[in-house]
């Protein structure tokens, strides 16, 4: 089989950067969504029953005061918000961290003269055969003939 040999240099740590961003962002909005989700459902569960969180989290952990710590936090939408602010500010830490891991690894294939790649080169699209008919076919003609 033939195969293409290219050898990667460097990778931009610019694009790095940007694609671990807006993968975290993306991550991080579906994190937020979901807990949200979740979070109303049981509280949804909770206000139906007549339960409140902090009589569950007191039957499982007397003395715990949750109002004074939720308090703490902040509460409500400032502490929601803060939420929103720290996981932003994450985000933005990890993209930075991932860009620094690329300047590493340039560092290190400039050292090393790159990785080679391999790539199996294009077939043409519009074909009648199916990949499996065309290498039973290779496989045929490349095969050579037993000589018992």
């Amino acid at each position: 089989m033939k195969v293409e040999r290219k050898v990667l240099k460097s990778i931009s740590e610019l694009s790095m950067f940007k694609y671990v961003l807006v993968s975290y962002l993306i991550f991080f909005i579906l994190f937020v969504i979901i807990f949200a989700v979740a979070a109303l459902l049981g509280w949804a569960m909770l206000a139906t029953s007549g339960l409140t969180v902090q009589d569950l989290i007191g039957s499982f952990f007397p003395g715990i005061n949750l109002a004074g710590m939720i308090g703490g936090l902040g509460g409500g939408v400032l502490g929601t918000v803060l939420f929103i602010i720290i996981g932003l500010v994450a985000s933005v830490f990890a993209a930075a961290m991932a860009a620094f891991v690329t300047w590493i690894l340039n560092v290190v294939l400039k050292i090393v003269g790159g990785i080679e790649l391999r790539f199996v080169p294009s077939k043409n699209i519009n074909t009648d055969k199916s990949p499996l008919e065309e290498k039973y076919e290779q496989n045929i003609f490349e095969s050579k003939p037993n000589n018992r």
